[in-house]
């Protein structure tokens, strides 16, 4: 394993070399939003001094930016791209507005279905008929399945306070970065994008959602046991096998780190301890044969379909598999998150449903 090291970046529009009319040339992006960073490779060193330094920073490195690991798949996205300290306070800014509306859709509606207070009550229970102060807008989602719903409320929640988590705490870090603070190496601009684009679920379906789309934090360290038994194993890198291992080892770790969010003494729980701790594994347990699913999928559509990847039709059948996928899995979640009271509390201290609904614009005022 390798470290990567990045000297500071240099401030000017990005030359990029381009090949014309069999000639190598530089061509001026004028402004950029990247700009690719100046590194070079640092293997393990010798002193015992540089090594209590080069181990430390591997052991918080998580998502292993700016470090060699041997795993193509790894290796050829780095060092990351670099964002300009505008582009990514623009695109962080963006992010932190529309995760906050997403978590009070979600938490607003959850408020507002008893299913989310009564830890009793079946995904697939009706959704019932609204109070008189019950919004129009929540009224009108009582012709869709309450499955579906609910299971949509529950992962927009989920990814709203992720992406909100893992994007508001960097806008500070950027001005600090500016003020000259701290490195750039340690400034957000420099570190690949949290969540990727949501192209890759419609794309790539399940396989896209967990391996580009979802935030990666620990794809890479979760993986790697998998990737050493495959090539114990001595299976090709890429091959099915080791891309089975890979996400077989990925997912096993991240169920097993997942039960972390469970306390010893849940508060409000009327489950033992270790069955919420279960149905937190088994959610992500369960995505391992969903991959292999889709991957059968994925070989009988191109036998039949030679471009099935551009056929719009096929993309909706993609969506269509995944959204089922989930409304059968996320209930298994939605059980532990139940029991753990995560629907207790409103998780915002401002909203913008609650105060055009005439409940109050501070839904903390209470406490």
């Amino acid at each position: 394993m390798h470290v990567l090291k990045a000297q500071d970046f240099p401030r000017r529009p990005q030359e990029i070399p381009v090949e014309e009319n069999g000639a190598t040339q530089t061509q001026d992006k004028g402004r950029p939003r990247t700009e690719e960073p100046q590194a070079w490779d640092e293997p393990y060193p010798s002193p015992i001094s540089d090594r209590i330094s080069w181990v430390f920073a591997l052991i918080v490195s998580i998502r292993l930016m700016y470090w060699k690991t041997g795993d193509p798949s790894h290796d050829r996205t780095q060092p990351p791209t670099r964002l300009t300290r505008l582009a990514y306070f623009r695109y962080a800014s963006a992010t932190v507005i529309s995760s906050y509306l997403i978590v009070d859709t979600a938490a607003f509606y959850n408020l507002h279905d008893p299913y989310f207070a009564h830890p009793n009550m079946a995904i697939d229970t009706p959704i019932p008929h609204p109070a008189r102060d019950t919004p129009t807008v929540l009224t009108l989602l009582r012709v869709l399945p309450p499955r579906l719903v609910r299971s949509a409320s529950i992962g927009a929640h989920a990814y709203g306070l992720i992406s909100l988590g893992g994007s508001f705490p960097t806008i500070f870090v950027i001005f600090l970065n500016k003020l000259g603070l701290i490195p750039d190496v340690w400034s957000p601009q420099n570190w690949p994008i949290f969540f990727g684009p949501f192209s890759a679920v419609v794309n790539r379906g399940l396989r896209g959602l967990w391996g580009t789309w979802w935030h990666q934090t620990v794809r890479y360290l979760g993986s790697m046991p998998g990737r050493s038994l495959s090539h114990r194993l001595g299976f090709s890198p890429g091959s099915v096998m080791d891309y089975a291992l890979r996400a077989t080892s990925a997912f096993i770790l991240s169920g097993v780190i997942h039960t972390g969010l469970v306390p010893p003494e849940p508060s409000f729980a009327t489950l033992p301890t270790w069955k919420i701790k279960l149905h937190i594994a088994a959610f992500f347990w369960v995505q391992i044969p969903a991959f292999g699913i889709e991957m059968l999928m994925l070989r009988v559509a191109r036998r039949t379909f030679p471009n099935a990847s551009r056929i719009f039709w096929v993309k909706l059948v993609v969506v269509g598999w995944v959204c089922g996928w989930l409304c059968l899995t996320i209930p298994v979640l939605a059980v532990a998150l139940k029991e753990l009271g995560y629907w207790r509390t409103y998780p915002l201290p401002l909203s913008l449903w609650q105060g055009l609904s005439g409940r109050g614009w501070w839904p903390w005022a209470e406490f």
